[in-house]
């Protein structure tokens, strides 16, 4: 504010603070979460946005003592302000009173309203004050409010609270303007300024960064989303001023981190809802961005960017065939939207349990670009019985890539325990296994050799439906006919045979 008041840096020589505030840290109701504040609680970010407002001149420098109003500031910090330090600030300088006939008189016509003076305290107090300024005007129009921002000034003073916060009423609990009114409410949560702050930040001086900008253009509120289950189309979504004329309306499309190209025009007259579908994008990360061309033939563009990924379509598994090892054959399917190029590569990938990481087990090429819609296919054989997962990785040439969520399959065994192997076998040095459980267990794993010596034991934690591997060095062991043991928590277990040759 000192700077404000001033015109100049107060501290161009030294490092120091614009922005003080304090907060009651005994106040045992806060809500310090970001989700929006539960009921009996008080919105700890929404307090501390409204008071950043207040550091960013949202404040009057009026005053008001015994039915006189005032304003200045106490530059020299002697305690009173003197006559060269009646200035009102950036802020007061847009208050007006409307008078009984609509007209509006600013609170810095001495004039008018004399610096101090009753009138000025009455004004100060008359319920009838509003901010004026392009911007936020612009800004209360949009709304269903009053034409101009009205400022809080109820007829019994209240020091702290009036003149510098928007209208309590007229801009109640949660509304798009309701961060700078004066009182917060349990459970309110407002975090976003709204377009009546940003159009008087506007007006005081600030600039604007592309929240705050949407609301002083002639498009805005820019989204996208899936075009009715056309995998490979997006709609975008806009909303517009009431008075605008737009005679022209042009997508342009970013792929990946490319540059911006334009994918759509179109004539205003063919455009009903604010919508626009963009065909047959084909696969990858999109960044969309709207312009348009005004009857003056101007054109312009949202500063909005609205983001989209298109992958593949929804992956499917199916369990074809069992070999006499009780190991299945998976079919993976997915659908490729049209539009995508010829220089993607399917990588299916596949996790093991519901903790493992993904891991490549085939490739599939795109044969040709996806004029229409394309449905693709990988076998994946001989999977150990258990619970994994598939997804799909589409990668184009230049290392760009998209991934499908995942599809889970579960390929059955009987018994608690299932395990594959040995293999190799015969076995000269180390026997391996896949290991599966029906249920979370430890499994004792035993080998013993053919006059029932055991020269083996280990116990393992086995999750449920989560193959594992499981190796013995047989190296030391005498050649011969070996029998391998598991069994788990109470169950029957199950033996294989295995030979050892050295």
């Amino acid at each position: 504010m000192h700077d404000a008041v001033t015109g100049r840096n107060q501290f161009e020589t030294q490092v120091d603070v614009d922005i003080v505030a304090q907060f009651n840290s005994d106040r045992n109701d806060w809500h310090f979460g970001q989700e929006p504040a539960p009921a009996e609680t008080i919105d700890f970010t929404s307090i501390v946005l409204h008071e950043i407002g207040h550091g960013l001149n949202y404040t009057s420098v009026l005053n008001y003592d015994a039915g006189s109003g005032g304003y200045g500031f106490d530059i020299d910090g002697n305690g009173q302000i003197d006559e060269n330090e009646r200035v009102p600030g950036p802020f007061a300088r847009r208050i007006d009173e409307r008078q009984t006939d609509g007209t509006l008189l600013s609170l810095v016509n001495e004039n008018e309203f004399p610096n101090p003076s009753v009138k000025l305290g009455g004004a100060l107090t008359s319920e009838q004050l509003f901010f004026t300024g392009n911007r936020s005007e612009e800004a209360a129009g949009q709304g269903n409010g009053p034409p101009r921002p009205k400022m809080y000034a109820p007829d019994g003073y209240d020091q702290g609270s009036s003149i510098a916060h928007l209208d309590e009423n007229t801009y109640p609990f949660e509304s798009a303007n309701a961060l700078m009114t004066p009182f917060a409410e349990q459970a309110e949560t407002n975090r976003l300024p709204g377009p009546i702050v940003c159009g008087q930040l506007l007006d005081m001086g600030w600039p604007l960064g592309t929240g705050c900008e949407k609301y002083f253009q002639t498009l805005f509120a820019v989204s996208v989303q899936d075009a009715n289950g056309q995998g490979g189309s997006r709609t975008l979504s806009w909303s517009e001023r009431s008075n605008a004329d737009i005679q022209e309306y042009i997508v342009d499309r970013r792929y990946f981190d490319g540059g911006f190209e334009e994918v759509k025009r179109v004539d205003a007259s063919e455009v009903t809802g604010s919508t626009l579908t963009v065909e047959d994008l084909g696969l990858g990360a999109f960044t969309f961005r709207l312009r348009w061309v005004e009857g003056d033939g101007t054109e312009e563009t949202s500063s909005e960017r609205v983001r989209d990924t298109i992958t593949v379509g929804e992956v499917g598994t199916t369990i074809t065939d069992r070999d006499e090892q009780e190991r299945g054959t998976v079919d993976v399917s997915w659908t490729v939207p049209p539009g995508t190029s010829s220089d993607f590569v399917y990588r299916v990938e596949r996790r093991e349990g519901e903790e493992g990481a993904f891991r490549p087990v085939g490739t599939v090429p795109q044969e040709s670009d996806a004029g229409d819609e394309q449905t693709k296919q990988y076998t994946a054989e001989r999977q150990t019985p258990g619970r994994y997962e598939y997804r799909v990785r589409a990668q184009d040439e230049s290392g760009n890539a998209v991934t499908s969520t995942s599809r889970a399959v579960e390929i059955g065994f009987e018994g608690d325990v299932y395990a594959l192997g040995p293999y190799p076998n015969p076995v000269r040095e180390t026997a391996s296994f896949d290991l599966t459980a029906r249920e979370s267990q430890s499994v004792t794993v035993e080998v013993y050799n053919t006059i029932g010596e055991r020269v083996y034991r280990d116990q393992r934690e086995v999750r449920a439906q989560d193959p594992s591997f499981l190796s013995i060095d047989a190296s030391q062991w005498a050649s011969g006919v070996y029998f391998l043991r598991l069994r788990g928590d109470g169950s029957v277990g199950q033996t294989k045979k295995m030979i050892v040759v050295q």
